[in-house]
């Protein structure tokens, strides 16, 4: 029996495209100007109707010829009032030794963290802010921020 590719690539983009386990997931679109040290992007996490611990992984999307070899975030995990429960600090490696790219991409490339440890509490709601901690005030080239949260 004779299988026609597009099954194929039809079967791996369903599969691909399974969110299981995801709590949230967004991307928010940065300035072209550049990302000032002062902006700090929010997220709004959604109330949850139980406790969950689960893993936060925080998405990059920069130009594809930067001009840095990395960037420093902080990201903060906030409760309702605005009190800040945990505080990270994420190293992103944008190239290697010899200045080649560490990810390949046409007009951007796009980086994740290593996994953050998150938690939530039932009928609260939950802001991670993030901020870049370079030495220049704006930096330009950096397109998207994102989070994505999941659960075991």
């Amino acid at each position: 029996m004779r299988y026609h590719p597009f099954l194929f690539s039809l079967i791996g983009m369903l599969l691909a495209s399974c969110t299981d386990g995801t709590v949230f997931h967004n991307y928010k679109p940065l300035p072209k100007e550049g990302w000032e040290r002062c902006d700090t992007v929010c997220f709004d996490l959604p109330e949850v109707k139980e406790d969950i611990s689960g893993t936060l992984f925080i998405g990059l999307r920069t130009a594809a010829h930067l001009g840095y070899r990395d960037i420093v975030l902080a990201v903060e995990q906030a409760g309702e009032a605005g009190e800040i429960c945990r505080c990270d600090t994420i190293h992103y490696a944008l190239v290697d030794a010899e200045g080649n790219a560490l990810n390949k991409g046409v007009n951007y490339h796009q980086y994740e963290s290593l996994h953050l440890p998150f938690r939530m509490k039932k009928g609260h709601r939950t802001t991670v802010r993030i901020h870049h901690l370079m030495r220049h005030e704006v930096m330009p080239g950096i397109t998207e921020i994102g989070i994505r949260l999941c659960t075991p």
